[in-house]
């Protein structure tokens, strides 16, 4: 079930980083790398892959869904998605609010 989703949803060029759930086997045969850090044994970095940058989407995505929208249904999950991943990806980004007025004034 897993697999097609990831294959959908990521370039193949990509280096996937994953826990070691079964369902991710074999994505060393699709993508460019499979990197998997085993939290079973505490592993939670290898090298300059690491699971801090999921778990901290997971936090910003909770807390989005708890604190303002309170419940996610189905039909508009991924909007809800897209919307934190933008924020995730632009946490740093000093300028966002002029790129999204940018964005939104060149939009017709």
């Amino acid at each position: 079930t897993l697999k097609p989703i990831v294959e959908q949803s990521v370039s193949t060029d990509a280096t996937i980083v994953t826990d070691g759930f079964g369902g991710y086997a074999g994505l060393n045969k699709i993508f460019r790398e499979h990197q998997v850090l085993n939290k079973e044994k505490e592993e939670y970095a290898r090298g300059e892959y690491h699971t801090n940058t999921i778990e901290g989407f997971w936090t910003l995505l909770k807390r989005g869904i708890y604190g303002q929208y309170h419940k996610v249904s189905l039909r508009h999950l991924q909007s809800y998605l897209n919307e934190f991943t933008f924020k995730y990806n632009n946490r740093g980004n000093n300028q966002v609010f002029n790129f999204l007025i940018n964005k939104m004034a060149t939009a017709s």
